[in-house]
């Protein structure tokens, strides 16, 4: 895996070297500033397969080059981690919105960074698998596919939508919220009821439509209040939302209701009005990444039961 480092002090870098090497990353390069590490991924040969960005470095921080990075083609879904020693939550939610994919702070758990770098490798192949097979797929291997295949956890959905990513990037951000900020924010999930009567199987441009018409409802919401969603599965998204908010499940699934049938006529049909039921609010308190993940599966099973919400159809 090939690695560029960005950081303003040399010592870090310098150290950060010698930590990869360690983990067996010795194809790292380094860089100074934002300008500079945007011009050797402008000169690179090949792109980078992960990018480790500081926060605060002069001339551009690491919010805004993470912001600028994730404008370049080659790098739409590339693991960029932030390592830094910022630790408030509008830093945190800052990178995430503009597309980080975890942060990490300064001073280095070394098991932790190695954990982190492992996960930003695998999930970097997933994503080029699963771009490979939906950009791949042709017309009789989507009739063949299902719905929930058609709007997996892959990063098409989330694609140029603020706020809106895929489910690493999600779980990642909340063991970061649950761990430095508990209790400041909760998640919650979301169901979308009788998918496979809305779209047919092998509608790859509804599923799609679908996805992002819901994830924008869900972000553009009165009622729901959040700041970040993703795409779980099976018709159900996850959201965070900041602690104290009350939420009216009944009014938020009646919302996204009618936002489902204004998509369809602004459709002509491709996106179809469904039945919505909001799940538990589970606040996020967790000293471990699993505990955040079972945090986000307790409302996920919540919102799967008869006993949740009631359906607003």
């Amino acid at each position: 895996m090939r690695l560029l480092a960005v950081d303003d002090d040399a010592s870090i870098l310098e150290l950060l070297k010698h930590i990869l090497s360690a983990f067996g990353y010795d194809d790292v390069t380094t860089a100074r500033s934002g300008p500079d590490a945007l011009a050797i991924i402008a000169q690179a040969e090949r792109p980078f397969d992960c990018l480790l960005l500081d926060v605060q470095m002069p001339e551009m921080n690491g919010i805004t080059l993470c912001e600028e990075i994730r404008t370049l083609p080659d790098y739409q879904f590339t693991p960029i981690i932030m390592l830094t020693a910022m630790v408030q939550k509008h830093y945190i939610d800052e990178a995430f919105e503009v597309g980080a994919s975890d942060y990490v702070t300064k001073p280095f758990d070394f098991e932790d960074l190695k954990q982190r770098l492992s996960d930003a490798h695998r999930m970097a192949a997933e994503r080029r698998a699963s771009i490979e097979a939906v950009t791949g797929m042709d017309e009789t291997a989507c009739l063949a596919t299902d719905f929930p295949s058609l709007v997996s956890n892959g990063p098409v959905p989330a694609k140029g939508m603020a706020g809106f990513f895929g489910l690493p990037e999600f779980e990642n951000y909340a063991f970061q919220i649950s761990t430095t900020h508990p209790l400041t924010s909760s998640v919650v999930a979301v169901k979308a009821e009788n998918l496979d009567k809305t779209l047919g199987a092998g509608d790859l441009d509804g599923a799609r439509q679908f996805v992002s018409s819901v994830g924008t409802a869900l972000l553009d919401s009165s009622q729901a209040m959040c700041r970040f969603v993703s795409y779980w599965g099976n018709g159900v998204f996850v959201l965070t939302r900041e602690a104290g908010k009350a939420l009216d499940a009944n009014a938020l699934a009646d919302e996204l209701k009618q936002r489902s049938a204004a998509a369809r006529g602004a459709s002509n049909g491709a996106v179809r009005a469904v039945g919505f039921r909001v799940g538990e609010e589970v606040a996020l308190n967790a000293g471990t990444k699993l505990e955040a993940i079972y945090l986000i599966e307790k409302t996920v099973e919540s919102v799967e039961e008869p006993a949740a919400e009631p359906l607003a159809v």
